[in-house]
């Protein structure tokens, strides 16, 4: 079993524990950049006048008679658009 090598010395696992949590550190700030990106994105496109219907605990906030039919969002927001167009000219 010489491929399995356990250090007497303790202090030589030192450096792979900090390494595992530096890493561990910066996934959880890349996930919470990348999560905060994705809602700003959202954002600009509800701005824009897409619709953006949530499933899976994104709308925490809201309860189910909230939640709407993707292709009933669809249609409330082409018929917003419509409106929007026609008041424009």
């Amino acid at each position: 079993m010489d491929f399995l090598y356990f250090p007497e010395d303790k202090s030589e696992y030192i450096p792979g524990i900090i390494s595992v949590v530096i890493i561990f550190i910066l996934s959880v700030l890349i996930v919470r950049l990348l999560v905060k990106a994705s809602r700003k994105q959202v954002k600009q496109l509800e701005e824009q006048g897409y619709p953006a219907v949530y499933k899976d605990g994104f709308d925490a906030g809201k309860s189910d008679q909230d939640v709407v039919d993707p292709q009933e969002a669809v249609r409330i927001a082409n018929e917003k658009k419509a409106a929007h167009k026609k008041t424009k000219f």
